[in-house]
């Protein structure tokens, strides 16, 4: 099987390593080490292939703790295998607690070598790569490794492209997946990040002049066929390795939908945000578009599970019926459970913000309630991509912060991922906000002031008047509870720059309600 993270803990230069977190996933497999010091800001999880244990002394961060915190954070969604730490006190001052903690949160192996010059990057890499190649002389179980190694990857990176590279990692290959119509849908060079012509590969393929050239039929479901491609140097591929990665390809095309032919614009949506380029350019072909040209997205959900089938339905024929008159781009479509509507400058700035709160309208209109959230400014899919996965990621806890709105601006959604994970994993900002709000919360009180003072800032727009109308009281009594929480802080909750840290501590106070050690 699979070299893990446990049996790499026994190998000669990893004895003396200390694990502080991750206890729970040192069944992840390791497929390569990777020596990693990466400028700031930190890479974005595209950068790195799975399954990787990662080296570093973070010497160009070396004191800047979020940035760390973001690599971390980076390695656990692209579903790297550990990271190891080097030169503590020597190149890093400290392990930083938050990093730490962040690694407990979630369950991502944190390893630290000793202090000392002498432990060296090449001892590492010398022991887990031949224990990988060690591993990998035995053929019989690279179905089982694949396949574990997918289910450990985050659903944005479960994908057919994922497991063609997993594969070309493994039997060190060139892999060209083609559609019954000869439409190339996928393609991974060895060694990886190779330059390919894949029209010349494919030609010399089907002429036989590709040394140590496989060929494999995939059956999908319906009964679909694919035609897979594999170009080795060297030792040609076993019978049994050939049969194996039909077997892998074949569950693969079942679990991840590849369906370039299918004229379903969702596919579009779905080669965006799982980052399938080849399958992106064609389908953005099929329907005649220009991918350049999106720079806005919206994304909406339905909280009501009893209305999301018909959100799911209605919403993209709405916003196509609302946009088309103003943009030349437009693309709408459900992924996962979210309508995405991707669309050119015509929604830019105000005119967008209108026709999105009329598409709201619309569908309350036919009972359904919704949320969304506003991208604007988007240069590149990859923009587009990072944009859906930091919403998606931030849409609970943007709701938690701002319960009585209905839409979100980028701004927004940012500053919601911005809590969840910077000062809710940070027990020292906790402690810094709570006591910023500890004034307005002697012993003995209840929430009151506090629970008003989140009203008035993140609800009300800083208005009496409407803050008394969200709580339902008089206006004089919410005047008074003002004036306490003027008195008892010692200046006007308003007043800036001190409203940035109210605003941010009641923020997290709301965060900090959802959590089950609440007290």
């Amino acid at each position: 099987m699979s070299v893990t993270v446990k049996q790499a803990l026994n190998l000669p230069s990893l004895r003396q390593a200390q694990l502080v977190a991750g206890f729970g996933s040192l069944e992840r497999p390791i497929t390569a080490v990777t020596v990693l010091e990466p400028a700031c800001p930190a890479p974005e999880s595209d950068a790195f292939a799975g399954g990787e244990m990662m080296l570093t002394s973070f010497s160009t961060m070396t004191e800047d703790v979020d940035a760390q915190c973001q690599v971390l954070r980076t390695l656990a969604q692209s579903g790297q295998s550990a990271l190891v730490i080097f030169y503590l006190g020597i190149v890093l001052p400290t392990l930083p607690e938050a990093l730490v903690q962040l690694a407990k949160e979630l369950d991502f192996p944190l390893l630290v070598m000793p202090g000392e010059a002498r432990f060296r990057y090449s001892g590492v890499i010398r022991d887990v790569m031949q224990a990988i190649f060690q591993d990998q002389l035995d053929e019989s179980h690279l179905l089982g490794d694949l396949v574990d190694h997918m289910t450990l990857l985050p659903a944005n990176q479960q994908t057919v492209d994922t497991v063609l590279q997993l594969i070309s990692d493994r039997v060190r290959a060139t892999l060209l997946l083609l559609d019954e119509q000869d439409q190339v849908m996928a393609a991974v060079a060895w060694p990886r990040g190779t330059q390919m012509d894949t029209s010349d590969l494919l030609l010399r393929a089907k002429q036989g002049n590709a040394e140590h050239c496989a060929f494999m039929k995939i059956t999908a479901p319906e009964h679909q066929m694919y035609q897979l491609y594999l170009l080795k140097e060297g030792q040609p591929l076993s019978s049994e390795v050939l049969q194996q990665i039909q077997d892998i390809m074949t569950i693969a095309v079942s679990r991840w939908n590849v369906q370039h032919a299918e004229l379903a614009l969702e596919e579009l949506l779905r080669a965006i945000v799982k980052d399938e380029p080849v399958k992106m350019r064609r389908m953005a072909s099929l329907f005649r578009l220009h991918m350049e040209s999106i720079h806005c997205m919206w994304l909406l959900t339905c909280p009501s599970a009893s209305q999301r089938e018909e959100f799911m339905r209605l919403s993209p024929t709405i916003a196509n019926e609302l946009l088309k008159p103003h943009c030349q781009t437009v693309v709408a479509g459900a992924y996962q459970d979210f309508v995405v509507v991707l669309a050119d400058n015509g929604i830019f700035g105000p005119t967008g913000q209108e026709l999105l709160a009329e598409l709201q309208e619309r569908l309350r209109q036919e009972g359904i309630s919704s949320v969304s959230s506003s991208c604007q400014g988007l240069q590149t899919t990859a923009q587009v991509r990072q944009a859906f996965l930091r919403t998606a990621e931030a849409m609970p806890s943007a709701a938690c912060i701002w319960p009585l709105r209905s839409s979100y601006t980028q701004g927004e959604i940012d500053y919601a991922l911005y809590c969840k994970n910077q000062l809710l994993s940070d027990e020292q900002a906790i402690k810094l906000h709570r006591a910023t709000l500890a004034p307005l919360h002697a012993p003995g009180d209840d929430f009151t002031l506090i629970e008003t003072l989140a009203v008035y800032l993140l609800d009300a727009q800083q208005s009496i008047s409407h803050c008394a109308q969200l709580l339902f009281l008089h206006k004089n009594t919410v005047k008074y509870r003002y004036q306490q929480i003027n008195h008892r802080l010692g200046y006007p909750p308003d007043k800036l720059p001190e409203m940035n840290s109210l605003y941010q501590s009641v923020a997290l106070y709301r965060l900090l309600k959802n959590q089950p050690s609440f007290n």
